[in-house]
């Protein structure tokens, strides 16, 4: 399937570094915590097993007449306090990765959200947002997986293994060489068979991802599913989407399961093998009491260390899996990017320019080829002409939605290339044909991007609310302005959201004014309001409209036919219309169909 292709997974190396990115600015922390736990880790498996071996060195050496207690208060005393270093380092390096942790997972979710809403409106389009968010939601939590699963895992009992191959090279070299094998052994069979694992893993989070994408995709779409009868279709398709990624789990888990079984019984012979050397060393009298405690002691401690370091290599191969995918779009660069010392756009006239412009969407296809179009300052022109022929392309490059390959577009005489994007949008107002709302109430909605304290003006509301006849509804809802929309503003009806947007553009203030196809989709009664509502919006504007309803075109100031990406005609209604049959204009209204021109 297609959407297979739609998020490459990242290496391991590339995960790793996307992860180390989040960690960096708390390096610091991490760095501490990791020292205090080796710290107590040293103190737990490996001094206090060394004092333990000296008071039974000393016990074993009692003569028949004992030994006073005062021999044994240093070594008891010793003991106590290794067994209380290792409590406070532990849980000061708890605290510490505790709080690293944590906010370096706040900042991979800032991170990330951050980086999907620079992607460009082409990347999102192609792309189920349900998968989006989930894959982001999954990363995050996979991240935190594997900083637990390095630090309190691995890091620990790394340092308990090689402490104890340390300690048994100065007391029983043989036991400390057969125990440098099993290490051996152990990281050869994992360099060999977790790719394996992680690449299952990666399956999996594909197939978990791709299905809560569709879940969420269906939730959102409820009513269409719902209308289509489709409910059964739909649990079919999720059904088989949870059994791929429960089968990919299950693969990952035989090939695991399949190293944890080679790894066991190496470990088994390893450990029977420095078993029976420390016997042999005792019994040739060349190890002491306490050096064959540390022998036995050793043997089980690392053997049970290693058999317990398969749970963080599981876990470990797992978020490492999950995080590859998002961190695959981590590492897809915006197509639209503000230019190095982008200036803010200052809008005073108004004046709009297309100059020589150049763009397509395939290469040697273009739709535009040399356009040029000026809009005075103050003027209000429509976009009319055949399905295809560029009128929406051309206002997305004028938000810079998308970019042009050549030519210029400038307002006010500057270019919107060499100027930020944020100073750009805040410059224009936009209301498309399919308003969509916040999760918000109607005056957050009408207030949103505004810079304002507490993020709403009920003044400026009711203001503009009265000037786009959105109080003429709001007035018969129980909670007014306080009504919470619901998602994309589907509580509302599409003549609703069209006025709430536009009053919207009229509380942003924008001294251009882009409209595109703004009412295209509303009944009779919802147009008129509409219409008058566009038309106080448009005051002072220098407007962009793209429209099939007459009323809009029959009353701009100036027509501009579109065909095929070329300006074919342009002037008033009136003008346009005295060339008859003969113009492109004239043949569009003369096949005019439901207060539409014909497409």
């Amino acid at each position: 399937m297609g959407e297979h292709t739609l998020f490459p997974n990242a290496t391991n190396r590339e995960t790793l570094a996307y992860c180390w990115r989040q960690m960096r600015p708390d390096r610091v922390a991490f760095a501490g915590s990791c020292t205090a736990i080796v710290l107590g880790t040293l103190a737990n498996a490996v001094a206090a097993p060394l004092i333990f071996a000296a008071l039974l060195g000393r016990l074993a050496h009692l003569d028949a007449q004992g030994q006073r207690w005062a021999g044994f208060v240093p070594l008891a005393v010793a003991y106590a306090l290794v067994l209380a270093a290792a409590v406070v380092f532990g849980r000061i390096g708890g605290w510490l990765n505790w709080g690293a942790t944590l906010r370096s997972f706040g900042r991979s979710i800032m991170n990330g959200y951050d980086h999907l809403i620079g992607l460009s409106h082409a990347w999102h389009n192609d792309r189920p947002s349900g998968e989006v968010i989930a894959t982001l939601e999954t990363s995050t939590w996979a991240f935190v997986d594997l900083i637990d699963s390095m630090v309190w895992g691995i890091l620990r009992i790394s340092v308990t293994t090689l402490g104890a191959i340390v300690v048994l090279a100065f007391v029983a070299w043989p036991v400390a060489l057969v125990m440098a094998a099993l290490v051996g052994v152990f990281v050869l069979v994992l360099h060999r068979r977790m790719g394996r694992v992680v690449a299952a893993e990666k399956e999996f989070s594909d197939a978990h991802s791709r299905a809560t994408g569709v879940i969420a995709d269906t939730i959102t779409n409820l009513t269409t599913v719902r209308s289509q009868a489709a409910e059964d279709r739909e649990m079919t398709h999720v059904d088989a989407l949870v059994g791929d990624s429960l089968a990919a789990d299950l693969r990952a888990r035989r090939v695991f399961t399949g190293t944890r079984l080679q790894m066991e019984s190496a470990m088994a012979f390893f450990n029977w093998a420095a078993v029976a050397v420390g016997l042999l060393l005792a019994l040739h009298h060349v190890a002491a009491a306490g050096v064959v405690y540390l022998i036995l002691f050793y043997a089980t401690f690392v053997g049970t260390s290693l058999e317990e370091s398969f749970e963080f290599i599981r876990l470990m191969s797992r978020a490492i899996g999950r995080c590859a995918k998002f961190a695959g779009i981590a590492e897809t660069k915006p197509d639209i990017t503000d230019v190095s010392g982008a200036r803010e756009l200052s809008v005073s006239r108004g004046l709009v320019e297309f100059r020589r412009l150049r763009f397509s969407y395939r290469v040697g296809d273009p739709l535009f080829h040399d356009l040029d179009l000026r809009i005075e300052p103050g003027e209000h022109i429509g976009l009319v002409g055949p399905s295809g022929s560029g009128k929406t392309t051309l206002t997305k490059l004028l938000l810079r939605f998308a970019d042009r390959d050549d030519g210029m577009i400038a307002i006010d005489g500057q270019d919107i290339a060499r100027v930020t994007q944020q100073s750009l949008r805040r410059n224009i107002g936009y209301v498309p044909q399919d308003p969509q709302m916040l999760h918000r109430t109607i005056a957050e909605n009408i207030c949103y991007g505004l810079d304002l304290p507490g993020g709403v003006d009920m003044d400026l509301v009711h203001s503009v609310a009265r000037a786009a006849y959105v109080d003429e509804f709001v007035e018969r809802l129980p909670e007014g302005y306080q009504t919470v929309v619901g998602e994309r503003g589907l509580k509302l009806s599409g003549g609703q959201r069209q006025r709430v947007a536009i009053a919207q553009a009229m509380a942003k203030g924008a001294q251009v004014l882009v409209l595109d196809e703004a009412t295209s989709a509303l009944d009779s009664e919802s147009e008129a309001l509409v219409q008058e509502a566009l038309w106080h919006l448009m005051e002072g504007t220098t407007a962009l409209v793209v429209a099939h309803r007459l009323a809009t075109i029959a009353r701009l100031d100036r027509i501009v036919v579109m065909d095929r990406g070329h300006v074919v005609e342009q002037g008033t209604h009136a003008e346009l219309l005295s060339l008859g049959g003969a113009g492109v204009y004239g043949r569009l209204w003369a096949h005019q169909s439901g207060g539409f021109l014909a497409a």
